[in-house]
């Protein structure tokens, strides 16, 4: 690999009877116009100064030579090489006169002057993007504005450029279209041609360049890693890649990769380890190229699903999906990809996923209402599937090894039970839980009839928000108003939906009442306003009132349905423990331990302190880096846990590989107990309800050191 210093016109633009190809696995065209904005200052200040301006490296590769025509590939610098074109070409487009836009357009085009080589219109042009933005170019080159995707970064940068060349010709009058060229004519770069025997590098060279340019994101370093080396990248591409492009935004494609690897690892990813995590997914399962898009593919569409819902399913899935989305329960979408492969499998039938789906909405909606931390919610997930079917049998009976499973739980994860839900609808904030709070409310207006128009609807406080409460509200609400408005403003009781919430406001609950059922503005809702309309007064009484009727309607709507056939997941042989007692873990071998939801297998109390504290580690590394750094000692301990220095602890265990932290080990398994328990603590976690690991009792287990 040779590294030239290099002119965009000179070394790339301005050679006859060349195209420079985008490969399928490059990113889209994505400059932003803060970045043409600073670009086109650049160039300007190249010309005035008289001095070349480095703009980044371009690394290509020839690909082939073909009726003389070289054909290279671009590795990188494709945004900066297509940034240039669009701009060159508003430049034709402002010119005046035919000579500067003759001499602009004839950079641009390979030229057959005695018709010798056979240029057709796929080789006339110089520069050929992907799929869409090729398209996208070819009708900006063809004079078919009119006709380009206004959205497209091309047409609004090209735009962009119109409007900075005709803006610095008005206010400069020594400025001309020959003196913007010059400027771009001092652009350079570093050129970097791949030879013969770097062929297959490509990736690897890749990855190594310090490019100035848009920063990938973790989708574009996993479509460059799966197509860049391959012989067959158009099909795979057209096959796999752009399907997945065609179904989830920019922003999903980033959310998806991430739960597809949380899916995959033994633990979790965060995005600044997801592209080495994903690497290290693919060599060791041994995938291919297309086995691996095909699985992207598979699960990218239940992805879209999650998010979308489908036509190919009832209403109850998509209604109960859609409660998800509203809800933001996107935690669920790691077990969910598991429940719908077993669908897709014909495991289980879309009464069944229905079913499920449902459950995990109660679910959430009763964890919601109860406001238990949702800390736990993504461990849980990631292991509920593993934990539910470890027999196989229990998929027989999928709906009730779910229910039963959740039921059981005996860590702050379980299911509340009705009588905690209907205790929390009643007495809780639910106005501070907006969504949920309107999707409710919604829920039970839309009950078995016609369904009523909510986008307009808004929260209406039926016993005014506003502290100053007028002398009417006062003396209906009686001597401890303020008491009763402090106490009852946010609950279920006094909330309901209304199309005219500015007009209400603080008015008298007569006039409300007129309002909500004046026939001039019509909402028809009904259900909400039964014993609000009929109601003499409004104080704690009927509020508690409506809200125990509320209540008991929001427990028919979002039931947790008995399983028909319970199915036992206890261990006899097994107790679970907390931290709090640490003495419990002696003369005991434990088999798991349970950290914000997540389940981790584990033989010995050494290796729990381990891998909590890997866990630990990976959810903030800043805290146990300080501590290395610092050599911190937990309160009694004589010695530090965590150190840099391998001999500054005792047995000295290296963390996780790469990191350079060791952790003492060599303790007993109270000890460990003490470690875990001290190590929650500095994690600002609960002792009491975010850990908890099993045992059982063995007489010989009288030391487990680590």
């Amino acid at each position: 690999m040779k590294i030239d210093k290099g002119s965009f016109i000179n070394d790339f633009i301005d050679k006859n009877l060349r195209q420079y190809s985008i490969p399928v696995y490059q990113r889209n065209y994505e400059w932003s116009g803060e970045q043409c904005e600073k670009l086109f200052e650049d160039i300007i200040q190249a010309h005035k100064l008289d001095r070349y301006h480095f703009t980044g490296s371009v690394v290509y590769e020839l690909l082939k030579t073909e009726n003389k025509i070289d054909y290279y590939i671009i590795i990188d610098g494709q945004q900066r090489l297509t940034t240039i074109y669009i701009l060159l070409k508003a430049l034709i487009d402002v010119a005046e006169t035919e000579r500067e836009k003759e001499t602009l357009r004839s950079l641009m085009f390979n030229e057959d002057k005695f018709k010798q080589y056979n240029i057709d219109d796929s080789s006339k042009l110089k520069l050929k993007p992907i799929k869409s933005d090729n398209q996208q170019l070819m009708l900006l080159m063809e004079n078919r504005v009119d006709e380009m995707d206004k959205s497209s970064g091309i047409y609004q940068n090209y735009d962009l450029f119109c409007k900075l060349a005709r803006k610095a010709l008005a206010e400069d009058d020594t400025l001309s279209i020959e003196k913007i060229y010059d400027g771009i004519e001092h652009l350079t770069c570093a050129t970097i041609k791949l030879e013969e025997e770097e062929k297959g590098k490509e990736q690897e060279i890749f990855e190594r360049i310090n490019s100035t340019g848009v920063p990938l994101s973790l989708a574009d370093k996993i479509r460059n890693f799966v197509l860049m080396t391959e012989a067959d990248q158009d099909r795979l591409y057209e096959d796999y890649w752009l399907q997945v492009e065609r179904m989830l935004t920019k922003d999903q494609m980033s959310a998806f990769f991430l739960d597809y690897l949380n899916l995959k690892l033994d633990g979790f990813t965060r995005e600044k380890e997801a592209y080495d995590d994903f690497k290290s997914v693919f060599h060791s399962n041994k995938y291919t190229s297309e086995s691996m898009l095909s699985e992207i593919l598979r699960y990218a569409k239940q992805y879209s699903v999650f998010l979308k819902g489908s036509s190919e399913l009832g209403n109850e899935v998509n209604n109960a999906l859609d409660g998800l989305r509203k809800l933001n329960q996107t935690t669920v979408y790691l077990f969910l990809f598991r429940v719908f492969d077993d669908f897709e499998a014909k495991i289980i039938s879309e009464s069944e996923l229905s079913k499920v789906l449902h459950l995990l909405l109660n679910y959430s909606i009763r964890r919601l209402i109860c406001e238990v931390g949702s800390n736990s919610l993504r461990g849980l997930y990631k292991t509920l599937y593993s934990r539910i079917f470890n027999r196989e049998e229990n998929k027989e009976h999928y709906y009730d090894a779910v229910v039963s499973f959740l039921t059981q739980l005996t860590s702050k994860d379980c299911i509340p039970d009705d009588e905690d839900f209907a205790l929390a609808l009643k007495e809780r904030n639910l106005y501070r839980k907006n969504a949920l709070c309107k999707y409710l409310l919604i829920a039970v207006e839309n009950q078995s009839k016609e369904k009523i128009v909510t986008t307009s609807l808004s929260i209406e406080h039926i016993m005014p928000q506003n502290k100053n409460l007028s002398q009417s509200w006062r003396t209906m609400l009686g001597d401890n108003w303020e008491y009763v408005h402090d106490r009852y403003l946010h609950t279920l009781g006094n909330l309901t939906l209304t199309g005219y919430n500015g007009e209400l406001g603080d008015k008298p609950f007569d006039e409300k009442k007129k309002l909500l059922q004046s026939p001039e503005t019509p909402t028809h809702i009904t259900i909400l306003y039964k014993d609000v309309l009929d109601r003499e007064k409004w104080d704690e009484g009927t509020i508690k009132t409506r809200a125990a009727r509320l209540s008991d309607t929001i427990l028919k709507l979002f039931p947790i349905v008995a399983p028909e056939t319970k199915i036992d997941f206890s261990d006899p042989r097994y107790q679970e423990y907390k931290v709090t007692e640490p003495r419990n873990a002696t003369f005991k071998i434990v088999n798991y331990y349970e950290l914000l939801g997540e389940r981790v297998n584990i033989d010995s109390f050494a290796g729990m302190v381990r891998s909590v504290a890997i866990r630990l580690y990976e959810l903030d590394n800043s805290i146990i880096e300080r501590m290395a750094k610092n050599n911190e000692v937990f309160p009694g301990w004589q010695i530090p846990v965590f150190s840099y220095d391998e001999k500054a602890i005792k047995g000295a265990h290296e963390l996780k590989k790469g990191t350079g932290i060791y952790i003492s080990t060599g303790y007993s398994a109270y000890d460990c107990v003490c470690f875990i328990r001290q190590l929650l603590k500095i994690y600002d976690l609960d002792i009491e309800e975010d850990f908890v690991y099993s045992a059982r009792t063995n007489k010989n287990a009288q030391n487990q050191d680590a």
